[in-house]
């Protein structure tokens, strides 16, 4: 059995090409980019990859169904560029993926540089008798699937409809793996499937990055509170801010300004 690796790219040339190297021999490889300034695109064509250009940045979720569509295997590891497999992961994510016919995504051990374990044990829009409270040291069944590296079954992913389009960037996984739940399978965290992860180095750096990516944090936040039909409480979020806003400037924090900028656009296009 072989899977199908989707790694979405989005000025990611920095990075992609580790990512791509640590994927071994027979598996197949979409690479989805999502309209880089970068090389990004033309590296990952150099490195046996099926390269989908797409026109404009879509957003994380879109990709990831674009590349899903053309997948040809039963399961789909979704892998973020700036994340690498470990020798074994996905032979052993396989294997999970034979012996567990009742889960329909599978989560490896996300490791950063400093040896932290990325862990959500936590999924609010679950039943919290599915909270794991601390990170597994053995195989389980856990509330939530992280989108760096997350395993999902295609007839699954298909049969849910795949990411959600609406959400364009942040709780697409959230959102992904509450359904997966609540739609009565289950997701299998498979301890010994090591993944490691650069996180943050996915798209670049820089000031208009980062308001834009806060921009989008709490846009999505707003669409899934809409959704799972909890209370938005946007005066208080909007408070927040602007607090968080005035201090950055007492500050001369210019990253918090933009931050804070970013959350408070998405919080006023709600308002209108």
């Amino acid at each position: 059995m072989s899977l199908s690796v989707v790694i979405v790219t989005f000025n990611s040339a920095d990075v992609v090409a580790h990512a791509l190297q640590s994927i071994p021999q027979g598996h197949e490889i979409i690479v989805v980019d999502n309209a880089s300034g970068d090389d990004s695109a033309r590296i990952a064509e150099t490195m046996r990859a099926r390269v989908l250009r797409l026109g404009e940045n879509l957003g994380f979720g879109t990709a990831c169904n674009r590349g899903a569509a053309v997948a040809s295997h039963d399961g789909i590891l979704f892998l973020n560029p700036d994340a690498r497999l470990r020798p074994d992961t996905l032979d052993l994510l396989e294997r999970a993926m034979g012996a567990a016919s009742e889960a329909g995504a599978f989560v490896p051990r996300l490791i950063h540089p400093d040896g932290w374990e990325h862990f959500q044990g936590r999924n609010p829009f679950v039943d919290r008798r599915a909270w794991v409270h601390e990170a597994p040291q053995s195989d389980c069944d856990v509330p939530m699937g992280i989108g760096a590296a997350l395993l999902v079954r295609k007839d699954v992913f298909e049969r849910l409809g795949g990411f959600d389009e609406s959400i364009f960037l942040f709780f697409e996984d959230v959102d992904l793996s509450a359904r997966i739940i609540n739609a009565g399978y289950t997701i299998r965290y498979v301890h010994d499937a090591a993944v490691d992860h650069m996180i943050g180095a996915s798209s670049g750096k820089g000031d208009d990055l980062l308001e834009f990516k806060n921009y989008h944090f709490q846009r999505a936040l707003l669409q899934m509170d809409r959704k799972y039909g909890r209370r938005e409480n946007r005066g208080r979020h909007i408070a927040s801010q602007l607090a968080k806003l005035t201090l950055a400037h007492l500050c001369c924090n210019r990253r918090r300004v933009r931050m804070a900028r970013g959350r408070l656009r998405a919080l006023r296009e709600r308002d209108r």
